[in-house]
């Protein structure tokens, strides 16, 4: 008889490690998807016009909400296109993916906005043919964008903040 109870105690002895180890793994296992968040997307608004150029620009501009780097951004669009200011654009210089910090022969970047792009500044795209009917979408990412023409997107924690057709 002796016995018996030397086996129901062994019994709860193991069911209680047995849960301990459980919860242990499950709460390990809970606790690392905060380590993975992903970064939330800035919250920015943004218009576009076109120019009354004989050879007419996008202008986007930040009208309000967060400044933005201007070395994580860059917009893509339907047909290749330049970014840079109102006399910096070029659609000689066009490709798929524009990052807002290019720029050349170690001058400032093109855009002539400053490190961060903030509400009330603007931005010019000069697009490769036809500008009606192009597509333009203007992304974050969480890393910054290297290179230019058309330069490379670590990652991929790329955000769109906003998208419109001309």
């Amino acid at each position: 008889m002796d016995q018996r109870g030397v086996s129901s105690v062994i019994g709860a002895v193991l069911a209680v490690a047995i849960v301990v180890m459980l919860g242990s793994v499950i709460g390990t296992f809970a606790l690392s998807f905060g380590d993975s968040v992903q970064p939330q997307a800035p919250q920015v608004q943004v218009s576009h016009a076109v120019t009354d150029d004989a050879d007419p620009l996008i202008a986007i501009t930040h009208e309000s909400g967060e400044s933005l780097a201007i070395d994580q951004l860059y917009v893509t669009a339907s047909t290749p296109v330049d970014i840079g200011s109102a006399t910096t654009a070029n659609d000689d210089h066009a490709s798929e993916r524009e990052a807002f910090a290019e720029s050349s022969g170690g001058n400032p970047p093109q855009v002539d906005i400053g490190e961060t792009w903030d509400a009330g500044e603007t931005v010019y795209l000069d697009p490769e043919g036809d500008i009606e009917g192009l597509t333009v979408r203007v992304l974050w990412n969480t890393q910054p964008v290297e290179g230019v023409n058309p330069g490379s997107v670590e990652g991929a924690d790329s955000y769109t903040l906003v998208e419109f057709t001309v």
